[in-house]
């Protein structure tokens, strides 16, 4: 009985000790990982291939599938001239995510796979929708499409068996990376920005984009060591991407699977971007600043803006990066994203711009998140990567040029007006390295234009939404990767009186602890007489 009181005293006083933490630490971050799709591997009892059952797989392909790739399986759909990557012609060999040896066709469980998962990145959508017995028959009539389904059909299909990943394994991975000269079109980081990859869309006017490894959510066909070391043998047909089952052992592809691995990262996404208070006076000025690393680090997925003529149907930024600082008196946001390239014309520019209302908002109704509308002002922030009419039709932006920087306000697409030179208060810096932007804005917290810039209050949730313009991927004025509203919240500085108070509460709990165990020493309880 004693201990059992015991035990439950000292529960208590650290229930009251967790309290007394976690007021003192504020909120516990929310931050969490983005979902995307993913790629199934399991995959039912095939369907038994019969001319009822391709009949079948007509009405359902005439039905969901046909508006995209074709009547004629052509890829040619009404809704393909806004997609990009095209959606897959059905007539060619252009299938990427597959078990089979490059050059050939999938199996009807790689399709399967497909139908069910959808390919990210695509406009490819996941059909698990449907029943299984209609995914079988749409795939017993899409290969009709294609006479190889008919010649493959002992295709030679990889076997994936994981292997365990070790440092050594990674490292090892790494070096076959640069021999085998992956980098030319992925970059020495694997961000995508390898010269080939350059080359391609810049200079020779290619579509195709190498795979930002860093960005593992984005991986066609999975992300898993398993799916990773599938990919890496079997190559996906008709692209620059070929198989390397050939040219490396088994335990080589495997070496570069785990490096891969190693590279790729899940989107840690969270609606609320936490601005940290520094308690330096200066707040950094340069991408560089080690109080950065103080600040919780937001990425937030941006999608092409639709809305409003022109829309942008092929985006190359799918994310931006967030962090935040603020002082007493001004406020500076880092903002990063991968660009494969840093190439600019006098229109195409890279560019980012944060979007806030000009007041915060009393109610859930905000003004709308594509540059406001005529019931909503909103205040922009936009920084433009530098240009330099001397230097010809296309550049590089030099790394020692900060770009520029303008604020404005709008009201729609068509109402959007440049502040005065006596109002322009934002400030910022970029830089591009090892291809990615990473540019500094920074501004008081208050300003003297009360009605056309936000004003920042601590603890206040402050919308804000985030565009960004690829220069070489022709993106300019509406034409841009857009994000919805978002929020930013000024965490309010912990009282120096908190601390006191977490101290008097433990001694308190601990005096009346003892107290009561003294008193039960020195007063057992009576124990009833059988």
């Amino acid at each position: 009985m004693i201990k059992a009181f015991k035990k439950g005293l000292i529960g208590f006083g650290l229930i009251g000790v967790g309290i007394c933490f976690f007021w003192l630490c504020g909120e516990v971050s929310a931050q969490s990982s983005h979902l995307f799709r993913t790629y199934k591997h399991e995959v039912p009892q095939k369907l038994q291939e019969t001319p009822e059952a391709v009949a079948e797989g007509k009405k359902v392909y005439e039905k969901r599938c046909w508006y995209c790739h074709g009547i004629e399986g052509k890829g040619d759909g009404p809704a393909s001239k806004t997609m990009f990557p095209k959606p897959r012609n059905f007539t060619r060999n252009e299938y990427k995510v597959r078990s089979t040896t490059l050059g050939s066709v999938p199996t009807d469980e790689d399709l399967f796979r497909i139908i069910t998962s959808g390919i990210e990145g695509t406009a490819m959508p996941f059909w698990n929708t449907i029943s299984e017995t209609e995914r079988w028959q749409v795939i017993f009539y899409v290969k009709t499409f294609n006479e190889q389904f008919m010649k493959d059909v002992t295709a030679k299909v990889v076997s994936v068996v994981s292997i365990a990943s070790t440092p050594e394994s990674v490292k090892r991975g790494q070096e076959l990376f640069k021999e085998t000269k992956c980098y030319e079109c992925h970059g020495e980081d694997g961000r995508g920005n390898g010269p080939l990859t350059v080359a391609l869309q810049t200079e020779w006017n290619m579509p195709y984009r190498a795979r930002d490894l860093t960005k593992g959510w984005n991986f066609k066909g999975g992300n898993t060591i398993e799916d990773i070391y599938r990919t890496i043998s079997t190559g996906f047909n008709e692209t620059p991407m070929g198989s390397y089952l050939e040219k490396l052992s088994d335990e080589d592809r495997w070496h570069v699977a785990h490096f891969v691995k190693s590279l790729a990262k899940d989107m840690a996404s969270d609606v609320v971007v936490k601005v940290k208070l520094c308690e330096n006076d200066q707040l950094p000025t340069e991408s560089s600043d080690e109080n950065w690393s103080k600040a919780t680090a937001v990425e937030v997925p941006l999608a092409g803006q639709i809305i409003a003529t022109p829309r942008h149907w092929a985006p190359s930024i799918d994310a931006i990066m967030i962090k935040a600082l603020y002082n007493k008196s001004e406020i500076a946001f880092l903002l990063e994203w991968d660009d494969s390239t840093n190439k600019q014309e006098e229109i195409f520019r890279d560019a980012v711009s944060l979007q806030f209302p000009t007041k915060i908002p009393e109610s859930l109704k905000k003004p709308y998140f594509a540059m406001g509308d005529s019931g909503g002002t909103v205040n922009l922030w936009s920084w433009k990567a530098y240009w330099h009419e001397g230097f010809g039709a296309v550049v590089e932006a030099p790394e020692n040029e900060s770009g520029s920087v303008i604020e404005m306000n709008a009201k729609g697409f068509k109402s959007v007006t440049i502040q005065p030179s006596e109002s322009q208060n934002v400030t910022g810096t970029g830089i591009y390295q090892n291809g990615r932007w990473k540019v500094v804005l920074k501004r008081t917290l208050k300003t003297e234009d009360a009605k056309g810039d936000m004003q920042f209050e601590i603890g206040k949730l402050i919308p804000v939404a985030f565009a960004v313009w690829d220069g070489s991927n022709s993106d300019v004025g509406g034409q841009k990767s857009v994000s919805s509203w978002y929020y930013v919240s000024l965490e309010k500085p912990v009282p120096k009186t908190v601390f006191a108070y977490v101290l008097i509460a433990i001694i308190m709990g601990a005096s009346v602890e003892m107290w009561f165990i003294a008193r039960l020493r020195r007063f057992p309880p009576k124990l009833e007489e059988e």
